[in-house]
């Protein structure tokens, strides 16, 4: 899928990174988020500890996750690099064939917000849930997952972008292109969908 490889918007610089790592840069630090490799990161955030979003051994920068190096859980507020702070948030499946991939109280989507006023959501592996929909009014720019396994599917994506009503979207997690293109002609109307290379 084509798209752009970077996104500037009020002082901060977007990048994605892999299945659904995103690297914000503002001023002169970057911090990762599921970004497995975070070379030249100042900090590294990780939702969950798949593969896909977590590297098998701890990198060489200092980690915020649920699981390894300062373990955060939903509610917790930290205060990270360059001012940026940070609100863990939850993230979890409601089930997927039988078994739940990401159960409740393991992983967490992170908002952060930086001193420019920009507050960013990576919502992490989450189906639609009533804690994501809590952070209406709170969203400049999302991170949200459209691949459908154990995760939104690009139409539950799209109502999360109606509540939230984020200035702008960005699917990840996809599987196929076809899935981010369905997420960006649903959620279009709502708010402006930007599809980024990995």
């Amino acid at each position: 899928m084509k798209g752009l490889r970077a996104l500037k918007f009020r002082g901060v610089t977007l990048v994605r990174s892999g299945f659904a790592g995103v690297k914000l840069s503002y001023m002169e630090s970057s911090i990762c988020i599921d970004v497995p490799q975070p070379a030249g990161c100042a900090a590294a955030l990780y939702t969950h500890n798949h593969p896909r979003h977590a590297p098998q051994t701890p990198p060489q920068v200092p980690v915020y996750s649920p699981f390894a190096g300062r373990r955060v859980a939903p509610g917790e507020r930290l205060e990270l690099v360059a001012g940026v702070k940070l609100l863990a948030v939850h993230a979890y499946s409601l089930g997927f064939a039988g078994a739940e991939a990401h159960p409740k109280g393991v992983g967490v989507g992170f908002l952060l917000e930086f001193p420019t006023g920009l507050r960013v959501y990576h919502a992490g592996d989450t189906d639609l849930v009533g804690e994501v929909l809590e952070l209406r009014g709170l969203v400049d720019v999302a991170f949200l997952p459209v691949s459908g396994r154990s995760v939104m599917n690009p139409e539950e994506a799209a109502e999360a972008v109606r509540t939230l009503r984020p200035a702008i979207a960005v699917p990840v997690h996809e599987e196929t292109s076809s899935q981010a293109r369905t997420f960006k002609r649903l959620a279009q109307p709502y708010t402006q969908v930007v599809l980024m290379e990995a």
